[in-house]
């Protein structure tokens, strides 16, 4: 066991996340930018003392939980076997994490040289769990949940602006004491030293007002800027976890509904210190009046703020059920224009632009009449709220003025300051149109945003999904049954057992389901009926990140990220430096792509890939394939789009990358491929036709017997069996098993 070398950083970061599965794959940029600042803050000489050493390292560990997302280390020298796994440092031995405690004592310990069993902890130990920072829970709390959780983290800042608020309100009282006691004992007194004062006193009060309104704006910003951060991180996380089955057909509206989330936080925020804020204050005046003008003169602007309000919430249902029109007729535009966009070749080429067009104009007329409508509604409960000012503000002043002339308990300089709170009493009702407007619109945002969270995540309803440490790749299949939505049974399968090591093709007609067969077995579809086992568990219990490390599945259709060649090639792998990605890529051949481009790995990529051709798309991802070093091939037409050279070498490096020991499972509709196999299943539309070892089954075929394809008889591999199992036909939807 070591000490914390940049190497034994590298180590915690994958190992963190393996013991977690909760937690953030570490982004080797920022683990690569953690060993940098850990190398230089580390002297030389090593002349410090322990308790230095101890410290820095302390905080480097504490900087690696930040970035692979868990709750930040609570260092304590004893631990229970239910606060297990932990990161942990021994006196004298180094870094490394205790994974489980064994009977009847003895704790495991997984170290950079290898696991080994400790029978106690030193008393001076630095222990910290492994505890994801959403706790799991992230796939499983609603939008509504996350924004309400969201707010009350920051309840100590919105009541620090709602002081703020306080404050500024008290000192905008000045403005109105002032003009009362100018009018009532500057000007009959002539009293030009009190005006000084007075005067004096009111701008020190507006400067105070101004300073503390500063001071909150400062503080919402902060609240904001965290709530943004936090919000968009859990929401695009929440986006990353949705299982692909459950994934919508319009990628565009989907972005739309999570794009949406800024709205939410918007009308939040505002109705936060509307609710907690501007309407208490407009009480807090009217009582403030009725102390000065009494209860009749302040009945006026009370019994018109509450009018104000009925008008606002009158025209809310007529805003609301527009706004979510709207709203979906925005997400079907932004789907529609990124249809348009990613498929604006083929649309060209079949002279199919007029009826884009003309869907873009229904959807957009659609948009513009609902945007009309909340803008007229809108506006009629402006001109209502100023109306509803203007005469309160005249009756108010009539009120007084009756009060003013018929008794004594209203001066001129009191009518005066009243005129001025009733403009601070109606001054939210102003606000309400916009706020109402929000609410709307926010309303409708929610209610898509929910849609989203309701779509079920990788591990589903898996409490803590499993991490085996070894994946041997024996996937067995009984009574499983797969539908796309909307459609009827695309696959069934009875029995299926696909032993470890083994190497299967798999083969049929177009639409048979071989494809959405192998995204099942790499778990990224979840069947509706049956199970299917990878060695004995449930594959929907495995955590998705271990699977991603373990199962090597290559689509069929190979999508890049912008970026560069390089971050393709490395894209959620792990220490993997340019000598290992050069020598891979000559591997392949893709190394002649890097010599033909002047800024070679550095070679930019278009979103989707585009500008690179289908072949080279699909050499890159052979590429990054043989990087990531899978225990488990699920190949999908790997070499569909290659020419016959490059198929050939890609062949011979698949042919020297798979081991005897790991599992193949291959689509295709190239016979060259078949001689990477030893096994052919054969599927049709009802399920499996055929299922045996490849000799027999292509002999089969030649004899016309289920025919769906005749492929050539391709050379023996090297591993094939001496002994051929019998070959079992099936007709109809009945799906067989291996002999």
């Amino acid at each position: 066991m070591s000490a914390l070398t940049k190497d034994t950083l590298d180590w915690l970061g994958r190992r963190c996340n393996h013991y977690c599965s909760d937690a953030r794959k570490p982004p080797r940029r920022e683990i690569e930018r953690l060993q940098s600042a850990f190398a230089m803050a580390t002297p030389s000489t090593g002349e410090e003392s322990l308790e230095v050493v101890l410290s820095r390292e302390k905080y480097v560990i504490e900087a690696l939980f930040k970035i692979i997302q868990l709750v930040p280390p609570h260092w304590r020298a004893e631990t229970a076997p239910d606060s297990l796994p932990a990161v942990v440092r021994l006196p004298g031995m180094g870094w490394g994490i205790l994974y489980a405690k064994t009977e009847p004592e003895g704790w495991l310990l997984d170290t950079p040289s290898g696991r080994r069993r400790i029978n106690l902890l030193p008393e001076d130990a630095e222990i910290a769990s492994l505890v994801a920072a959403n706790n799991g829970n992230q796939g499983r709390i609603s939008a509504f949940e996350l924004f309400r959780s969201t707010l009350l983290a920051r309840k100590n800042l919105f009541l620090q602006a709602a002081s703020g608020s306080l404050l500024a309100n008290l000192l905008a009282l000045g403005s109105s004491l002032y003009s009362m006691q100018v009018y009532d004992r500057v000007i009959p007194t002539q009293g030009v030293s009190t005006l000084v004062v007075l005067t004096t006193g009111v701008c020190i009060s507006m400067i105070l007002e101004m300073v503390v309104k500063m001071a909150r704006s400062a503080i919402l910003e902060h609240s904001i800027k965290g709530m943004d951060l936090e919000l968009s991180h859990a929401i695009y996380a929440r986006l990353l976890g949705i299982r692909m089955d459950q994934f919508p057909a319009s990628i565009g509206s989907l972005s739309g509904q999570i794009r949406s989330y800024e709205t939410i936080r918007s009308f939040a925020s505002a109705a936060t210190l509307f609710m907690a804020v501007d309407a208490p204050f407009a009480l807090l005046f009217l009582l403030v009046i009725a102390a000065i003008a009494g209860f009749h003169v302040a009945l006026v602007p009370a019994i018109f703020f509450f009018l104000a309000i009925s008008v606002g919430l009158y025209y809310r249902r007529n805003i609301n059920e527009h706004a979510k029109t709207l709203t979906a007729a925005s997400n079907r535009k932004l789907g529609l224009l990124v249809e348009t966009i990613e498929n604006a070749e083929s649309i060209k080429a079949q002279g199919a632009g007029w009826q884009q067009l003309a869907r873009w104009d229904a959807v957009n007329r659609q948009a513009i009449n609902d945007d009309i409508k909340i803008r007229h509604y809108s506006e009629q409960s402006a001109y209502f709220a100023a109306f509803i000012q203007q005469i309160s503000y005249a009756l108010l002043v009539a009120a007084g003025a009756w009060e003013a002339s018929t008794t004594t308990n209203l001066t001129m300089g009191g009518l005066i300051a009243c005129s001025i709170l009733s403009g601070r009493v109606l001054a939210p009702v102003a606000t309400l149109p916009g706020l109402v407007v929000q609410w709307a619109h926010a309303r409708a945002a929610l209610e898509g945003l929910e849609k989203v969270f309701d779509l079920q995540s990788d591990n589903h309803d898996i409490e803590r999904p499993l991490t085996p440490e070894i994946i041997y790749g024996e996937f067995q299949l009984s009574e499983m049954r797969f539908t796309y939505r909307g459609r009827p049974d695309t696959l069934a399968v009875e029995r299926l057992h696909i032993r470890a090591g083994e190497k299967v093709a798999i083969l049929g007609q177009v639409g048979a389901g071989k494809s959405t067969l192998l995204k099942l077995l790499a778990g990224l579809y979840h069947c509706q009926k049956g199970k299917i086992h990878l060695d004995g568990l449930d594959i929907q219990q495995i955590a998705r990140s271990h699977l991603s490390e373990r199962l090597g599945y290559f689509p069929q259709e190979v999508k890049l990220l912008s970026g560069t060649l390089r971050e393709n090639l490395v894209t959620g792998l792990s220490g993997i430096e340019d000598e290992d990605v050069l020598k891979t890529c000559q591997a392949t051949g893709l190394s002649a792509l890097i010599a033909a481009h002047p800024k070679g790995l550095d070679m930019p990529i278009a979103e989707g890939g585009t500008g690179v051709s289908g072949g080279q798309r699909q050499l890159i991802a052979l590429t990054r394939l043989l990087l990531s070093k899978p225990d488990i091939w699920l190949l999908d037409e790997p070499t569909a789009a290659m020419d016959e050279h490059i198929e050939q070498h890609s062949l011979q490096t698949l042919r020297q990358a798979i081991k005897t020991d790991q599992t193949l499972i291959l689509v295709t509709h190239k016979p060259v491929l078949l001689g990477l196999v030893d096994r052919i299943i054969i599927l049709v539309p009802g399920g499996i036709a055929m299922d045996g070892p490849r000799d027999a089954v292509l002999e089969k075929l030649r004899q016309g017997n289920n025919q769906p394809t005749q492929p050539p008889n391709p050379p023996n591999p090297p591993n094939a069996p001496p002994t051929v199992r019998e070959v079992r036909i099936i007709g109809g939807p009945q799906p067989g098993a291996p002999a």
